[in-house]
C-alpha cells in the first residue's frame, strides 16, 4: 500500500470515537458535491474511473496544498469544512494522473537500452506517488533520471492503475490478480502518443514497485507463465525493486478495511486489502509461486525505518521482515524514510535517490554487460547472434575492464584530467583520427588508467570500445582478436554497421582466422569508415607492448587516416624501442600525442594509505612505511603492491624496519629477491607443488580457473584443502587470483622472469614446461569414453586438455627423446582418441583438429633435424608413421565431416569412419572394433584421400564461361546466358539467373544483394536472393562492355567497353539509362597518346577505378571520377623500350580486393604484382594462362593450359598448393576463406579443398603471417604428387529387381556391370554418347541401354553364373530412338518392350525384335509403369488422371480421373498453412519446363502403394513439387470403369517439408543404434519409404497405414560432402537386398547395414 492508511480517515474527525457514529449519520444527510473527471483515455477491462481520498503518500502532514482548480463543496460550512474542501481537491489532483503504462521519458535518438516501468501501490497514482508534496517539479524519474550518466537510452514508464480504497460503492470484486492483468494487457497493448506500439519486451525490462505495486508485479509474473501472449514480454523482465512491499502483509490492512466499511460515504471495504492483512492465503500463493521465478531476476528490497504519521500517531506500516522476501542473492537495503517517503525525494542529492538510482545504473550496466557489450534492446541481443557468429567472439573484454576497474582507488588515475592533451583529445569532434599513447614502466598502473578512462567515456556517454591485450592468453594477444571485438561492440552501438555486419554473416564465413588485413578492409574500411558518424568513437587499447604484431595495428590506422572518420584511440603500454620505433614512424601521417604516465605521486599515496590502515603499529609507523615506499616507488605500483605484501607479513617493528631498509629499487630486483625469499622459506616438500604450479601458469595457453588447475595437479598433488591459499603460500606474490578465480601471474614481467632467468629453483624452462603439460593433457582425456547419449561429459580441466594440447605440442623441445611422439602414438591408436574428437564437436571447436595437425607437423619437423644426429635404430619409425598419417585425417575429417559432426557429435565413432578411405588411419582404427553387423561402405578403387571435394555436371546443351565465387555461394556463367548459382557448403544449386541471350560479363554487389548481367542488346540487374528483376537496360549499339561494377552504395553501375568509353547508370532513376562518363575523348588524350581498343578490363571492388591492358601499350589503371591516369604499370624489362608494338602485351588481370594491388599474367605466362601508387612492379617467372585473386585477398590461383592449377600466398607470391590435371581449364576460383579451389573444364565444375589450404585457413595470424616462408619450396599434397585422373560422372544408374546386380553408364557412353555383395565392376561396352536410360526386365534376362543419341541397345543373360561379369550379358539387338528420351520400360513377362520419347510412344517386341505398335505421345510428361498385379496392363500416371492400357498393343481400356487429397491431420496449431498454399519444394526449372509433370513413380517393395512424384510451374520460373500416394487396389480393373474418380492422398507435410528426393522402398529390418539408447520405437507394418532430407541423411518411415503427422522419421546415415552432387543424388537407388547404391567420382558407391541403424539424437 502507497501509504497505507488515509490521512483522512484517521484524523479526529473519522477515526472512530465516542460519538462518531452520531456525527457521521449528521454528516451523511447532507448534500455532498463531487466533480466529474472524464478520462479519455483507452482503458483496459478492469481500469474503472472513481474518485478517492488521499492517503499519507500523497500529502504529508506538514505539507500545504494550492490548487486553482475547483474542488468539492460541502454545503453546510461547518465544522471539518476545511477537511472536505482539502478532500476535494486532492481528489480532483489525483484524477489528471492517467491509468494505464504512459511514457515518461524516450530516448531521442535510437532504440532503449532497458525499459524502466514504475507500478504504484495501494491508492497512489502514476506520476504523484513519485513526486515529493506531490509537486510536478519533484518528479524524478521524469526530470532527474533520464540525466544520470548511462540513462540516456533508458526509457521510463509509468503504470497507474484504479486501487483507490475509498471510492465509493458497495460492491467491488478487484484483486491483485486483476491489477495484475492489467499491467499485462497494458505491457502489451499500449501505444504511444503517436498511436504507434509500445513494443514492451524487446528491450529487458526493470520495475520499480512502491508497496502493493510489488505485489502487482509479482501477480503478473506468475500470471505470465501460463499465458504465451504475455509469456515473452516478462521474460525479458531481468531485475525488480521493490519499496516496501508488504510481501507477507501488514496488519493496518484490516483496520482499513473497516474503516471502509462503516463509512458514512458508501466506502466499501476492498478485496485486495483484505488481501494484504498478514499471512493471507493470497500472499502465501504470491510468495510460493514467485520463489520459482525469482531466481532469474535481480531483486533489490528496499525497507522503511522510520514510523508514518497516521492521524496524530506514528507508527511503522511495514516492519523490516514484510519487505525482505529473504531470497538467495536478494539484496536488502534501508532508506532513511517512512512508508510515504521510500519512493519521493527532495533533490537529485537526496541520499535515499541516490541509493534507488545506483541500483538502477547498476542494473542496467549488467544488462549492457551480459552480451559482452551496450546493446541497444532485446532485439539487437539477438540480431547481434549472427554477428556473434561471424566475429567468432567467445571472451568478453568487460571481464579484463572489471579487474582493473576492482583495482582502482576512489580518487586515484584522475591526474590525467589536468593534461590539456588529454582534454583537447576528449573535446575534439573533428572527423579525423587523433591517437594519444601512455606510456610508462611496467606495473605503473597503466591497465588501471584503462580501465578508469572506459568508465570515464561511458559516463560521459560517449561511444566507447576497449581491448586489453594479455600475453599469456593467446586468444588475447593478436591484431585480430581486436578487431574482432572493436568491430561487435561498435555493432552493438551503431544500427547502421550491425545491419551490414548481419548481412555479411549471412554471406561470409566466420573470421576468427582470417588475416588482421581481411577484416579491417571487410569491416572498418568497406563498412564503418563509409558511415557517416556525427560522433566520435572513442577505443581504448590497453597493453600494446603484448600484443604480437602492433606495427600491423598502427599500420591499418594509418590506411584510414584520408578518410572522414571521427576516431580517438588511446594506446597504452611500456616505452619499448620497437613500439617507439614505429610510432615516430607514423607520426608524420597521423596526430599523435604522448603522455607519460609517471604523475600518480597521489595515486601511489591513496593505494600505500589503503593498504596500510589496518595494519599493526602507530600511526608514526604507518606514516614512515608510507614516505618510504612511495619515496622509492618511481611510479610502479607492482612494486609497491609486492613491497607492502612482504612489509604487511612481518609481525615486529623491527621486521618492518629491515625491509624498509632493504627494499629493491629496481622491480627484477624485487623478483630475486621474492624468489629467493620464496626458496629460503617454502618446506622442501612443497617446492615441487610450487614448481608445477608455476609451470601452469607461465606456460598455459591461457589463465586456467582453480578448479582446472586443481584437476590438473591430480594426481600428484591430490586433496589440497584449500588450493588458493596453498597458491599463496607455495607461490608466494608471483601469483595473484582474479575475482573470476583465474590463476593469472602477478604481471607480465614476472612470466617474462621466470622464463628467462636460468637457474632459479623456480625458473621455468619453456620447453621442458610444455612438454611436461602436453603429458598432462593427453593422459587426462583418457576420460573422454564415450557417453550413451552420445555427448561427452566434459570436465572442465578436459576442456582445457582437449583444446589446448596442440598448442602445448607446438611449443615442447624437440629431443632424443621419445616420450612425447610415443604418447601421441598410444593416443591415436586408442579408444580415446574418438572420445577427443567427439568433445570437440560437441562444442563446436572443430578447428583444434586443425591446430593438431599443424603441430604434430611442426613437431615432427623439429623431432627430424634432432634425430639425424643419433642412430637410425633409434628411431620410432612405425609411431611416426602413424602420427603423420593422422596429421591428414584430422585436417579431412573437417574438411568433409564437420558440418554434420557439429550438429550430430556421436557420428565420429561409426558414421564417420565408414566413409572414410580404407587406408586412412582412421578407417583402420575404426575396422579393428567394428561390429559384424555395423554400416559397411565400399566400391571405391581409390584408398587414400584425394583433394577433390566434389565433381558435377555444368549442362551438356551449353558451355560454362566463367565462375566466380560470393561469399556463401558461387556462380557459374554459361553459354546461353544462364547464370548458375551454388551452395557453397552443400554445393546443391541455389538459383538460375536467366538474362535470355548471350551475356559478356556479370558482376555481383558488394553486399551480395544485386548482380547484373551485361548481354548483347540489354542490361538486366536482379535482386538475387529474390530472383527478381529490377531493371532492363538498353545497351549502345556499337560498343560491347568488357566489365562492368557495382558502386559502393549500389545505386550506380558504370561498364568500360571495347569503344574505350566509361559509362555510367544511375539505377535509382526513373528510367535508368547508360551515359558516357568522360565524353568522346575516351582514354585518348590524358597523355598523349591514342590508344586502341582494350584487350582486357577489369575494375576494382568499388568500381572506382578500372585496370585496362591495350595491345603494344603498358596496362595502365584509370580513376573514374577524376577521369585520368591514376599509373601505369611498365614491366621492368621494357622501361628502356620506345616503340609500342616491343611493349609486353599483358593478359588475363584482376584486383586484389583488399589491397589494391593489380595482379595479372603478361603473355609469356609471367605473372606481375603492381600498386597503381608504386613505380615498379613485382614478377614471378612461371607460365601461366589465367589469375584470380581470392575476395579476402591474402591467396590468389593460377592455371595453365596444361590443366596445372597453382595457388600462391599474395604478400610472398610463393606457392602454397599445385594440382596436376590432364583436362584444360576454362576457368578458376577461390573460396573467400582460401579453403577450396573451384575450376570449370570441359563441361564439369571441379571442387577441390586440398588439406594444405585447410592448415592455412585456420592457421592463427601469426602463423599465417610465416606459412608462406615456410612453404617457399613447394610441397605438394599427396594428391597433387602425380597426375590427377578425374573419372568420368556417372549419368545413368539401375539395378537388378531380383539379384545384386547393378549397371551404370558414364558420360563417355562406357558401360559397366557391377555386383553390390562383391565389388565386381565389369566394362560392357563403350560407347561415344552419355547413358541416359537403364532398363532391366524383371526376371533380370534383358538389360537395356540407351544413350543421348539414341543408340538403344538390348542385352540378353546367356551365362548367368560367369564370375566374369561382362559375359553374362551379350547384345541382343539395336535400335535407334527419336530425340527426348523419357523412359523405357520391360513388361512382367520380359516380352514387350516401351520407348517413350518426347513426340513418340512406341512399343517393340523383344522375342522378334520389331517395333508393334507406335503413336504420338500427346501427354509428354508423364511416366509410365508396369501394373504391380495385372502383369498384362500398362499404367500411365499423368498430373489429373491415370490410364489403364494393354500390353500387347497399347490400346487403353480405361481412364480414371485422378483427385488430389490434402492430409487433413498435417496441420500445424499456430500456423495452420492456406490450403490452396500447402507446404511444398521448389527447384529451379528449365526454360521448356512449363507443364504439369509426373517426374517419377516410386512402387512400395510390396506392390499395394505408388508414390507419384509430381511437380507443377510456379512463380519465378520455379516448380512445386508434390506427393501422391495411390492405393493399387484402385486401379483393379474389376472395380472401376471408364470415368471413375479415385482418391490420392498427398504425403503428410511434415515428411514433405523433409524430403530432398524419395531414394525409393526397401524392406523392414530389426534396427540398432547408431550411437545414444536402442530406440524403443516398434516397427510397423508396411515397406520403410526411404528419402535424403534436407540435412543430407538418408531417412526412412515405415510406410502403412495410416500416416501422420506423428509418423516417426528415422536417420540412418549421412552423405558426405563430396557425395553432395545433384547429378549423382537423381541416380541413388536402392537394389532389392535393401543396398543403398549412389553414383560418387565415377563409382558407385555402396552402403550396407544400414536400414537396421538408427541415429538416436
Amino acid at each position: 500500500m502507497d501509504d497505507a492508511l488515509p490521512v483522512a480517515l484517521l484524523t479526529p474527525y473519522f477515526v472512530p470515537q465516542p460519538g462518531l457514529l452520531h456525527r457521521f449519520r449528521r454528516k451523511r444527510a447532507e448534500p455532498l458535491i463531487i466533480p466529474t473527471i472524464t478520462e479519455t483515455r483507452p482503458q483496459s477491462p478492469h481500469q474503472q474511473q472513481t474518485e478517492s481520498f488521499p492517503h499519507a503518500l500523497d500529502i504529508p502532514p506538514t505539507a500545504t496544498t494550492t490548487s486553482n482548480l475547483s474542488y468539492a463543496i460541502v454545503a453546510n460550512q461547518a465544522k471539518g469544512g476545511k477537511i472536505e474542501a482539502r478532500r476535494g481537491e486532492r481528489s480532483i489532483e489525483r484524477h489528471p494522473d492517467p491509468l494505464g503504462l504512459n511514457v515518461i521519458y524516450a530516448p531521442e535518438e535510437g532504440l532503449p537500452i532497458v525499459d524502466i516501468i514504475l507500478v504504484h501501490g495501494l491508492g497512489g497514482t502514476s506520476q504523484k506517488t513519485w513526486s515529493k508534496n506531490r509537486d510536478a517539479q519533484y518528479f524524478w524519474p521524469q526530470k532527474w533520471l533520464p540525466l544520470e550518466p548511462g540513462f540516456e537510452q533508458a526509457r521510463v514508464l509509468s503504470f497507474g492503475y484504479n486501487a483507490h480504497f475509498a471510492s465509493a460503492g458497495r460492491e467491488n470484486i478487484l484483486n491483485i490478480a486483476d491489477f495484475a492483468k492489467d499491467l499485462l494487457f497494458a505491457l502489451k497493448y499500449s501505444l504511444d502518443h503517436t498511436s504507434q506500439g509500445l513494443e514492451i519486451g524487446k528491450a529487458p525490462i526493470i520495475f520499480v514497485a512502491h508497496s502493493m505495486g510489488g505485489l502487482v508485479v509479482k501477480k503478473a509474473f506468475i500470471l505470465s507463465q501460463n499465458d504465451n501472449q504475455y509469456r515473452r514480454i516478462m521474460a525479458s523482465a531481468t531485475a525488480i525493486l521493490f519499496l516496501s512491499t508488504p510481501h507477507r502483509g501488514t496488519d493496518l490492512a484490516k483496520l482499513l478495511n473497516r474503516i471502509l466499511a462503516v463509512s458514512l460515504f458508501n466506502h466499501s471495504a476492498k478485496i485486495y486489502i483484505a488481501e494484504l492483512k498478514q499471512n493471507s492465503p493470497a500472499l502465501q500463493d504470491i510468495n510460493e509461486q514467485f520463489r520459482n521465478i525469482a531466481p532469474r531476476l535481480q531483486i533489490f528490497s528496499f525497507f522503511e525505518t522510520h514510523q508514518t504519521a497516521v492521524g496524530p500517531k506514528k507508527m511503522m506500516v511495514l516492519e523490516k521482515d514484510s519487505s525482505i522476501l529473504g531470497y538467495p542473492d536478494e539484496v536488502s537495503t534501508p532508506l532513511d524514510a517512512d512508508h510515504h517517503d521510500v519512493c519521493k525525494y527532495s533533490s537529485p542529492r537526496d541520499p535515499n535517490y541516490v541509493s534507488i538510482r545506483n541500483a538502477l545504473g547498476s542494473i542496467i550496466r549488467r544488462v549492457s554487460k551480459s552480451e559482452n557489450i551496450t546493446c541497444a534492446s532485446a532485439t539487437i541481443l539477438v540480431d547481434m547472434s549472427s554477428i556473434k557468429t561471424l566475429l567468432a567472439v567467445s571472451s568478453s573484454p568487460e571481464d579484463d575492464y572489471e579487474f582493473f576497474q576492482s583495482r582502482r582507488m576512489l580518487g586515484s588515475c584522475e591526474w590525467i584530467l589536468q593534461r590539456p592533451t588529454f582534454l583537447s583529445w576528449l573535446k575534439d569532434d573533428s572527423n579525423h583520427i587523433r591517437i594519444i599513447r601512455v606510456y610508462g614502466v611496467p606495473g605503473c598502473g597503466k591497465s588501471v588508467l584503462s580501465a578508469y578512462l572506459i568508465e570515464l567515456l561511458q559516463s560521459l556517454g560517449h561511444s566507447c570500445q576497449f581491448f586489453f591485450f594479455r600475453e599469456g592468453d593467446s586468444a588475447k594477444k593478436t591484431v585480430n582478436s581486436l578487431l574482432r571485438s572493436l568491430a561487435y561492440q561498435i555493432a552493438a552501438q551503431l544500427p547502421e554497421l550491425r545491419a551490414q555486419l548481419q548481412q555479411l554473416a549471412e554471406d561470409a564465413a566466420r573470421l576468427e582466422k582470417a588475416e588482421s588485413r581481411v577484416i579491417w578492409q571487410k569491416i572498418f574500411i568497406s563498412r564503418l569508415c563509409r558511415l557517416r558518424l556525427r560522433k566520435p568513437l572513442y577505443w581504448i587499447v590497453d597493453a600494446l607492448d603484448e600484443c604480437e604484431s602492433p606495427q600491423l595495428l598502427l599500420s591499418l590506422i594509418l590506411s584510414v587516416t584520408s578518410m572522414q572518420i571521427p576516431l580517438r584511440i588511446i594506446l597504452t603500454g611500456r616505452d619499448t624501442e620497437v613500439l617507439s620505433t614505429a610510432l615516430r614512424r607514423f607520426e608524420t601521417s597521423i596526430l599523435i600525442d604522448h603522455v607519460a604516465a609517471d604523475d600518480v605521486k597521489v595515486d601511489l599515496e591513496l593505494y600505500v594509505a589503503q593498504e596500510v590502515r589496518y595494519m599493526r603499529g602507530d600511526r608514526h609507523l604507518q606514516t614512515r612505511i608510507i614516505q618510504k615506499v612511495c619515496e622509492m616507488a618511481k611510479g610502479n605500483f607492482l612494486w609497491v603492491h609486492l613491497v607492502l605484501k612482504e612489509i604487511l607479513q612481518c609481525h615486529t617493528e623491527a621486521a618492518i624496519e629491515q625491509a624498509l631498509e632493504e627494499l629493491p629499487v629496481e622491480l627484477s630486483q624485487l623478483y630475486h629477491r621474492m624468489e629467493a625469499i620464496l626458496s629460503r622459506t617454502s618446506r622442501s616438500a612443497d617446492r615441487g607443488l610450487s614448481r608445477t604450479i608455476l609451470t601452469w601458469v607461465v606456460c598455459s595457453q591461457r589463465a586456467l580457473t582453480l578448479e582446472e588447475l586443481s584437476e590438473a595437479l591430480k594426481p600428484e598433488f591430490s586433496h589440497i584443502l584449500d588450493l588458493q591459499l596453498t597458491i599463496s603460500q607455495v607461490c608466494g606474490n608471483f601469483i595473484v587470483i582474479d575475482n573470476r578465480s583465474q590463476v593469472e601471474m602477478v604481471h607480465q614481467t614476472a612470466r617474462e622472469f621466470l622464463a628467462k632467468t636460468p637457474g632459479l629453483a623456480h625458473s621455468v624452462a619453456l620447453g621442458s614446461g610444455h612438454q611436461d603439460l602436453f603429458m598432462k593433457c593427453i593422459s587426462s582425456l583418457s576420460s573422454l569414453i564415450r557417453q550413451r547419449n552420445g555427448r561427452p561429459l566434459i570436465q572442465p580441466f578436459v576442456h582445457y586438455a582437449a583444446t589446448s594440447w596442440p598448442y602445448h605440442l607446438a611449443h615442447c623441445a624437440a629431443s632424443l627423446d621419445n616420450s612425447v611422439l610415443l604418447a601421441l602414438a598410444r593416443f591415436f591408436q586408442s579408444p580415446h582418441l574418438f572420445g577427443w574428437i567427439n568433445s570437440l564437436a560437441s562444442i563446436d571447436c572443430l578447428k583444434t583438429l586443425v591446430d593438431a595437425s599443424r603441430s604434430i607437423t611442426l613437431y615432427l619437423g623439429m623431432k627430424s633435424e634432432i634425430d639425424a644426429e643419433s642412430s637410425p635404430l633409434t628411431h620410432r619409425l612405425q609411431e611416426r608413421e602413424i602420427i603423420e598419417l593422422w596429421a591428414v585425417d584430422l585436417v579431412k575429417i573437417v574438411g568433409k565431416f564437420g558440418v554434420q559432426m557439429v550438429k550430430f557429435p556421436g557420428i565420429i565413432y561409426e558414421l564417420v569412419p565408414m566413409f572414410c578411405p580404407v587406408k586412412t588411419m582412421i578407417s583402420q582404427q575404426y575396422q579393428r572394433n567394428r561390429a559384424r553387423d555395423s554400416i559397411a561402405v565400399t566400391g571405391f578403387a581409390s584408398q587414400h584421400w584425394d583433394d577433390c571435394l566434389c565433381k558435377f555436371s555444368v549442362g551438356r546443351d551449353c558451355q560454362p564461361l566463367q565462375i566466380t565465387c560470393m561469399g556463401r555461394h558461387f556462380a557459374i556463367l554459361t553459354s546461353n546466358g544462364t547464370l548458375r548459382l551454388f551452395d557453397t557448403i552443400t554445393n546443391q544449386p541455389w538459383q538460375k539467373i536467366h538474362h535470355g541471350e548471350r551475356v559478356l560479363c556479370f558482376k555481383f554487389s558488394a553486399s551480395y544483394e544485386k548482380c547484373a548481367t551485361y548481354g548483347l542488346r540489354e542490361t538486366k540487374i536482379w535482386l538475387v536472393k529474390q530472383k527478381r528483376q529490377l531493371h532492363t537496360i538498353t545497351n549502345p549499339i556499337y560498343a560491347k562492355a568488357l566489365d562492368v561494377a557495382f558502386s559502393s552504395d549500389e545505386s550506380t553501375l558504370v561498364s568500360c567497353s571495347d569503344d574505350k568509353s566509361i559509362r555510367r547508370c544511375l539505377l535509382d532513376s526513373p528510367n535508368p539509362g547508360w551515359l558516357v562518363v568522360d565524353g568522346d575523348r575516351g582514354f585518348d588524350g590524358g597523355d598523349g597518346s591514342t590508344y586502341n581498343s582494350p584487350r582486357r578490363v577489369v575494375f576494382n571492388p568499388a568500381g572506382t577505378e578500372v585496370a585496362i591492358a591495350f595491345r603494344g601499350f603498358p596496362l595502365l589503371v584509370w580513376d573514374v571520377e577524376a577521369a585520368e591516369i591514376l599509373g601505369r604499370c611498365e614491366r621492368n624489362s621494357d622501361r628502356n623500350k620506345r616503340m609500342q608494338d616491343l611493349y609486353s602485351e599483358v593478359g588475363p588481370v584482376c584486383w586484389n580486393p583488399m589491397t589494391s594491388h593489380v595482379l595479372g599474367l603478361y603473355q609469356d605466362g609471367c605473372i606481375f604484382k603492381w600498386h597503381p601508387l608504386d613505380s615498379f612492379s613485382h614478377e614471378v617467372r612461371t607460365v601461366e594462362s589465367g589469375i584470380q585473386c581470392n575476395p579476402d585477398g591474402v591467396l590468389f590461383v593460377t592455371s595453365n593450359n596444361d590443366g596445372m592449377l597453382k595457388v600462391w600466398n599474395f604478400q610472398h607470391l610463393t606457392v602454397v598448393y599445385q594440382l596436376s590435371c590432364h583436362s584444360p581449364v576454362i576457368d578458376v576460383t577461390l573460396s573467400a576463406n582460401g579453403r577450396r579451389v573451384y575450376d570449370l573444364r570441359e563441361s564439369f565444375c571441379n571442387v577441390w579443398e586440398p588439406n594444405a589450404l585447410i592448415r592455412l585457413a585456420e592457421a592463427d595470424e601469426k602463423a599465417s603471417e610465416t606459412s608462406s616462408t615456410m612453404a617457399g619450396s613447394t610441397k605438394l599434397s599427396v594428391a597433387a604428387e602425380g597426375l590427377v585422373e578425374l573419372s568420368e560422372p556417372l549419368t545413368a544408374l539401375g539395378v537388378a529387381p531380383r539379384s545384386t546386380l547393378y549397371c551404370s553408364g558414364d558420360g563417355n557412353g562406357v558401360v559397366r556391370l557391377g555386383e553390390s555383395n562383391t565389388e565386381a565392376v565389369s566394362q560392357i561396352s563403350q560407347g561415344f554418347m552419355p547413358v541416359v536410360q537403364i532398363a532391366w526386365s524383371h526376371d533380370e534376362d534383358y538389360l537395356v541401354t540407351a544413350d543421348l543419341g539414341g543408340r538403344l541397345i538390348v542385352r540378353l543373360r546367356e551365362l548367368p553364373g560367369d564370375p566374369d561379369l561382362a559375359a553374362r550379358y551379350s547384345s541382343f539387338f539395336e535400335t535407334k530412338t527419336g530425340t527426348g528420351l523419357r523412359q523405357i520400360l520391360l513388361s512382367r513377362s520380359a516380352e514387350y518392350m516401351l520407348i517413350v520419347t518426347l513426340s513418340l510412344v512406341e512399343l517393340w517386341s523383344l522375342r522378334t525384335k520389331s517395333m508393334i505398335s507406335t503413336r504420338p505421345n500427346t501427354l509428354p510428361f508423364s511416366r509410365w509403369i508396369s501394373h504391380p498385379t495385372e502383369g498384362h496392363l500398362l499404367v500411365q500416371c499423368c498430373f489429373t488422371d491415370i490410364r489403364l492400357t494393354r500390353w500387347s498393343d497399347l490400346t487403353e481400356i480405361t481412364q480414371l480421373q485422378l483427385k488430389h487429397r490434402p492430409f487433413q491431420m498435417d496441420i500445424e496449431p499456430e500456423d495452420a498453412p492456406d490450403p490452396s498454399k500447402r507446404p511444398s519444394t521448389t527447384f529451379s526449372m528449365r526454360p521448356d519446363e512449363t507443364q504439369d509433370a509426373i517426374d517419377e513413380i516410386i512402387l512400395s517393395n510390396t506392390g499395394s502403394h505408388l508414390i507419384l512424384h509430381m511437380s507443377s510451374p510456379s512463380a519465378q520460373r520455379q516448380r512445386t513439387l508434390t506427393y501422391l500416394v495411390v492405393d493399387i487396389d484402385h486401379l483393379a480393373t474389376g472395380s472401376v470403369s471408364m470415368g471413375t474418380t479415385i482418391i490420392a492422398n498427398e504425403l503428410p507435410g511434415i515428411i514433405t517439408r523433409n524430403i530432398a528426393r524419395i531414394v525409393g522402398f526397401a524392406k523392414k529390418s530389426p534396427r540398432r543404434a547408431v550411437y545414444g539408447p536402442l530406440s524403443e520405437a516398434k516397427l510397423g507394418s508396411g515397406d520403410a519409404l526411404i528419402f535424403l532430407d534436407r540435412d543430407d541423411w538418408v531417412c526412412s518411415i515405415i510406410f502403412g497405414n495410416p500416416l501422420s503427422r506423428d509418423t516417426k522419421i528415422t536417420r540412418h546415415f549421412f552423405l558426405p560432402q563430396d557425395w553432395l552432387n545433384t547429378d549423382s543424388l537423381r541416380l541413388a537407388t536402392i537394389s532389392d537386398d535393401g543396398r543403398f547404391l549412389c553414383p560418387r567420382h565415377g563409382e558407385v558407391a555402396i552402403v550396407s547395414n544400414w536400414l537396421q541403424n538408427e541415429l538416436v539424437e
